[in-house]
């Protein structure tokens, strides 16, 4: 199975002793909204999970996963290096 990854990771910021999570595929990105995200519905969060789980475009993909966190106030950072 290929996973598909995030051109640039995402640093998450969430409430409780971890503080961050980094998203780097869409599968990170899907299963972050899944378990993140109270009431699992309304239009940010519904496309961004069409988008990470299916065959969408990376790009595409990304930028529904960035709007589903602004939309629910989640702070994140998209500056990250992996080397």
């Amino acid at each position: 199975m290929d996973i598909k990854k995030l051109r640039t990771p995402v640093v998450v910021y969430i409430p409780g002793p971890t503080g961050f999570v980094i998203i780097a595929s869409f599968r990170q990105a899907s299963d972050f909204l899944f378990e993140q995200w109270p009431g699992h519905d309304g239009p940010a969060w519904t496309d961004a999970m069409k988008c990470c789980d299916g065959d969408g475009a990376i790009d595409q993909a990304s930028l529904a996963f960035l709007t589903a966190l602004k939309e629910a106030g989640i702070c994140y950072d998209r500056t990250l290096e992996i080397l």
